[in-house]
């Protein structure tokens, strides 16, 4: 085989290989990946309307405390942040009614907010606990640090935009998470 027929085949070859990468770009999904470790600590899965916070917004958490009795603590919302009380669209594994609105203690502090819209939310209930007006109250599960590692290092919990372009990825990731 001469060298000029080499180079064609070889030019076709990589021609037909871009062409491959480039339709694999534009077909593959943009949805976010569920964090394995995020999973395996939580217990509670849901699809949430988030609205964003009132800044200075006080929310109360009302903290059983065993022999002690009830000590409420005042949450502040934040106005860049999601707010705490969020409502309940998809129970997804273990959740509350859709309708139901819950109070995620430490929703202000997550990752992944871009503005008002449903969200996946990866939770533990909090059963020592509950919000003004008799709300049930979650925590936002955390991704758990590995033994000898620096706690700071573990990072803030992660929440998952839930829109229709990415409803399919997210609950297929979900099923086999949570089968």
């Amino acid at each position: 085989m001469s060298k000029r027929i080499r180079l064609i085949v070889a030019a076709v070859l990589f021609v037909g290989w871009l062409g491959w990468l480039g339709a694999t770009a534009l077909t593959k999904s943009h949805a976010p990946i569920i964090s394995r470790a995020q999973a395996a600590g939580a217990t509670v899965v849901v699809v949430a309307d988030l609205t964003t916070g009132e800044d200075g917004r006080v929310v109360h958490l009302i903290r059983q405390v065993p022999q002690q009795g009830a000590f409420p603590l005042a949450l502040s919302e934040k106005a860049d942040r999601p707010a705490i009380v969020v409502k309940v669209l998809q129970s997804l594994k273990d959740g509350p009614a859709p309708e139901a609105q819950i109070g995620v203690a430490n929703l202000p502090d997550c990752v992944g907010y871009a503005g008002p819209g449903r969200y996946l939310l990866l939770l533990n209930k909090d059963a020592a606990s509950h919000f003004e007006g008799n709300r049930d109250a979650y925590l936002l599960a955390e991704r758990p640090r590995l033994p000898g590692t620096d706690p700071s290092a573990v990072g803030l919990p992660v929440i998952y935009p839930w829109s229709d372009k990415t409803e399919a990825d997210l609950l297929d990731q979900v099923k086999k998470l949570f089968p």
